[in-house]
């Protein structure tokens, strides 16, 4: 009598489906699954960090580059391309946008608007990364 027409208790009886013999139940696919699954989520949260740095970043470069324009024109002060640039970020970044330094320099007739702050982060927000963003221009004459 062959293994494949035994039952458990070594007696003869009908044949046992070839599949049936090599079933080892569900928990084999349980460490790989759960592993799977924490590489998976770990990936997923290093995509969305990766768009919101992105997205400051570009917050940060337009209010720059406003602040820098405001500063820039023939009547332009730095105080009013920081103030400007303060309430774009106000506008655009709305609460994570609250530790970010906005600098305004002239030297040599170009003025140069410098945003530095901190990303928000995808669990919380202190966990971001630094970014920071110069726009330059030259002063009208």
């Amino acid at each position: 009598m062959t293994p494949a027409t035994m039952n458990r208790n070594g007696q003869s009886g009908r044949p046992v489906p070839p599949r049936l013999r090599r079933d080892r139940g569900a928990i084999d696919g349980g460490f790989e699954i759960m592993f799977g699954s924490v590489a998976m989520i770990c990936f997923v949260l290093l995509i969305v960090e990766s768009v919101s740095f992105w997205h400051a970043r570009n917050v940060f470069d337009e209010a720059a580059a406003e602040g820098v324009r405001v500063a820039a024109a023939f009547d332009g002060t730095c105080t009013a391309g920081t103030s400007t640039a303060q309430s774009v970020l106000d506008r655009r970044a709305g609460g994570w946008s609250s530790g970010v330094q906005v600098l305004c320099s002239e030297t040599d007739g170009i003025v140069t608007v410098t945003i530095t702050g901190t990303t928000p982060g995808v669990l919380f927000d202190s966990a971001g990364f630094r970014a920071s963003v110069t726009e330059s221009a030259p002063r009208e004459q």
